[in-house]
């Protein structure tokens, strides 16, 4: 069975900066999964409308979890956990995570067990949401994910994407160069542990 990354964008702003990003990924979709021997599916938190986690107990000690969730969150676990492995799109809102990847990543349990999980933090600014990944570290942790390193942070990323996925005009060709090539390494290490984990 083909390798399954979920490619998980984290904000839920209309319109998004990391919008542009996942565009580009899907953009590219066919050649980085040939590339890869993958299959990529994408996923927005936005699109299933998750309020924050208010059941009587935490889902990894929940008997009947999934199902005793509302069926909007039962499906965004089962579609997180359907896939070998996750790349998150993460952007930072004030040194941390965006609320609703929080909300998101609070439904989530059992299912994570052993998966592994990369990064591309972005912002606007220059440090390219650094401590919004590193924030993400403990919950993977008690997940009991498989944090890979080599993650990406992406600096000004209204300088890098258009809003249709591509690269803006303006960005030289080295660092369309660079920028390409780092994405593609960032999916072929994912690719490379999921296909080595699952």
């Amino acid at each position: 069975m083909m390798t399954k990354i979920n490619v998980i964008l984290g904000s839920v702003r209309e319109p998004s900066m990391g919008n542009r990003l996942f565009t580009y990924l899907k953009n590219n979709r066919l050649e980085l999964e040939a590339e890869n021997g993958i299959q990529l599916t994408f996923i927005k938190v936005g699109d299933y409308q998750l309020k924050p986690y208010n059941q009587p107990i935490p889902p990894l000690v929940t008997p009947e979890y999934p199902n005793n969730l509302p069926e909007n969150a039962k499906q965004w676990v089962n579609d997180v956990s359907d896939a070998d492995g996750v790349l998150i799109l993460a952007p930072e809102y004030d040194y941390s995570i965006p609320g609703a990847l929080k909300t998101a990543l609070d439904y989530l349990a059992k299912g994570m067990d052993g998966k592994p999980v990369q990064v591309i933090s972005y912002s606007m600014g220059t440090v390219g949401g650094l401590l919004g990944m590193m924030a993400l570290l403990p919950v993977f942790q008690v997940l009991n994910m498989i944090t890979l390193n080599h993650n990406l942070q992406l600096a000004n990323i209204q300088k890098v994407f258009a809003e249709d996925g591509n690269f803006i005009p303006e960005l030289a060709e080295s660092e369309q160069v660079y920028y390409r090539n780092r994405i593609a390494q960032i999916i072929k290490n994912i690719s490379h542990y999921s296909e080595l984990l699952k």
